[in-house]
């Protein structure tokens, strides 16, 4: 047996060897050593001399750390109008040689003169200083590695022809940003969750450009790795004063703002927007759950930010849902939302949720019949164990027994939302038995204090429930959460990117922003009811956990203010005015879903309400 055992340990000696050499050899061929970024008064001379240029004015003296500043290679310089790239000078490594180079280049081209002296801020050039920090070789030994070789938003690719060196050309970071390539090769189960880029299509234009063949390319050229950064990156590393309640509701009245920019009369939402052609994106999958959750936020908008232009844009949409969606189902009383031809608890839960979210800021008869009807429906969708049955089948008149992702939880948090306006005590009961099921219950077994589900909108539900009955369980229940969450929260330098307060498991994933807003809209009750009993005479919470719980929100809801388009990467947007208090899916989306700017907005709500700032 000792011998088996020595044997082991000499084979797992020599596996730990093996892999770590490998990894050494790995790392010093594919590492870069990055030279330092300009600092920020070289940064704004540039952007300004560049301007100065184009409109044939003098340009103002560079500061000594911009005269002596050299990149690591090549410094590309583009102009962008209306989203696309019109002009690019690429110079070398002198970045105020670089700088003047490309002035006099642009000055010399009538249209983006005549540009600059339009009107609309939206026609007119947009400059953009990318700058190479250095390069390594593409390591692709591994072909089903490929897609990871890229840093998104960071990495650029170059290719050679011929060995020997000889003609070069780069796809900058914004070049594949433009094209939309990062973070979409792999397609993941869950949609949301996509990654890589695909390298073959960038080699492809690559070798295009150089009037070669991608096959040729590999055998007679180079295809390197470079590291590129632009001067003045979206979103911005820099940190962000101290969190105001002022700055909190601001951020939310642009995302109310532009939710209704982007309604239309009949209601209807646009479900995805792209700001970098200024449209709506076609697709048949506009989804009502979502269109329920956007006018729950513009319904909070309205309370809590006196908007009146958000109250009459929710009437809309619950106008919308009557007009094109609700049906009864079981009962004449019970009201649901059909989606072709199929009824989801979802819909029918986030539509009662705005709908009594409404009805907070002013009475209203067809909100409340129509909050009357739905609240029934989901009460008559409940089990005896409280669970929820999440399908309706209409032709047979009965409930289906499954569960999806979300739907309890919306509906606990619509009963609350409900009965603080109507006070019937059966969605009160309803609520109590769901809860009860969702934290306890039905999350008993073994290893379930070790991983958990997305409980946001649980949770929410319990920062309510906690004005109306007893929830330590549920409370305890949900704090375990956050503390799981919390480790999952990245810090400063965990990622290649300015990703502090998002959440996830590693540096492949560009961080999801709707991630870190649902973690706020749940954290930001938990925060007020542990508050709240701290600052109780029998008050037992504590302390390190409530400031462990305000850091990770202070956290998240600085990456929402940062990653929010105000005014976000406008060189890529073709009307930035219209994109404004948009808010993407990830820092490389270039789109904006409906859902992306309710969540954000919502949490910037709850935390602007409830919570705790130094400077006031």
């Amino acid at each position: 047996m000792n011998g088996v055992n020595a044997s082991a340990a000499r084979y797992l000696l020599a596996w730990s060897v093996f892999t770590l050499l490998g990894c050494l050899a790995v790392h010093a061929r594919a590492s870069i050593s990055r030279v330092p970024m300009p600092d920020e008064a070289s940064t704004r001379w540039a952007y300004e001399a560049l301007a100065q240029a184009a409109q044939h004015l003098p340009l103002t003296a560079a500061p000594p750390r911009a005269e002596h500043y050299r990149a690591g290679g090549a410094i590309f310089v583009s102009v962008y109008v209306h989203g696309q790239r019109v002009a690019r000078h690429v110079a070398g490594a002198t970045l105020t040689k670089a700088v003047r180079e490309a002035g006099v280049a642009f000055a010399r081209q009538p249209l983006l003169a005549l540009a600059f002296s339009a009107r609309k801020p939206a026609d007119r050039p947009r400059f953009r200083i990318e700058l190479t920090r250095g390069d390594a070789a593409l390591v692709d030994a591994l072909p089903w590695l490929r897609a990871l070789l890229l840093v998104p938003l960071r990495d650029g690719l170059c290719a050679t022809q011929g060995t020997d060196g000889g003609r070069s050309v780069c796809l900058t970071p914004d070049d594949i940003w433009g094209l939309g390539l990062y973070d979409r090769a792999v397609v993941a189960p869950i949609p949301d969750l996509t990654f890589g880029t695909d390298l073959a299509l960038l080699e492809q234009r690559l070798a295009d450009d150089l009037g070669t063949t991608r096959a040729e390319l590999h055998q007679n050229g180079r295809v390197r790795r470079v590291r590129i950064e632009a001067m003045a990156p979206w979103p911005t590393e820099t940190p962000r004063p101290a969190l105001t309640r002022e700055q909190l509701e601001t951020a939310a009245r642009d995302g109310a703002k532009f939710v209704l920019r982007h309604q239309a009369r009949s209601g209807r939402y646009t479900y995805v927007y792209d700001a970098q052609h200024d449209r709506a994106l076609a697709g048949d999958d506009y989804s009502l759950p979502r269109h329920g959750g956007t006018t729950y936020f513009l319904a909070q908008a309205a309370q809590r930010l006196a908007m009146p232009e958000a109250r009459a844009g929710a009437r809309r949409a619950l106008g919308y849902l009557r007009a094109s969606a609700i049906t009864t189902c079981g009962a004449p009383d019970r009201l649901c939302v059909l989606q072709d031809g199929e009824v989801e608890v979802g819909a029918s839960a986030l539509t009662a949720l705005a709908a009594a979210e409404l009805l907070q800021s002013g009475d209203d008869a067809d909100v409340s019949a129509l909050l009357s009807g739905l609240t029934a429906f989901l009460r008559a969708q409940q089990r005896p164990d409280g669970e929820l049955m999440h399908e309706y089948d209409r032709k047979r008149e009965r409930a289906v027994d499954v569960q999806h992702m979300y739907y309890s939880g919306e509906t606990a948090m619509a009963l609350l939302t409900a009965y603080e306006r109507t006070r019937d005590p059966r969605d009160l009961q309803a609520a109590r038995r769901l809860m009860a099921h969702l934290t306890g219950a039905g999350w008993s077994f073994f290893g379930s204090r070790y991983f958990y589900g997305e409980e946001h909108w649980t949770c929410q539900a319990v920062g309510k429930a906690a004005a109306y009955m007893d929830v330590s369980a549920a409370l305890a229940f949900c704090v375990r959460w956050a503390r799981w969450q919390s480790h999952l929260q990245y810090a400063a330098g965990d990622t290649p990117w300015p990703s502090e307060g998002a959440f996830g498991v590693g540096p492949v994933l560009l961080p999801r922003v709707t991630t870190a807003a649902s973690r706020v809209e749940a954290s930001v009750p938990l925060f007020r009811v542990l508050r709240a009993h701290q600052q109780s005479a029998h008050g037992v919470t504590d302390a390190s956990e409530l400031r462990e719980l305000r850091r990770v929100i202070e956290r998240s809801v600085g990456l929402l203010l940062r990653q929010r388009w105000a005014p976000g990467p406008t060189h890529l947007f073709r009307n930035p005015a219209r994109a404004y208090g948009g808010m993407p899916g990830t820092a490389a989306d270039l789109t904006s879903r409906t859902d992306m700017v309710q969540h954000a907005g919502s949490a910037l709500l709850a935390w602007a309400r409830d919570g705790v700032f130094d400077a006031q």
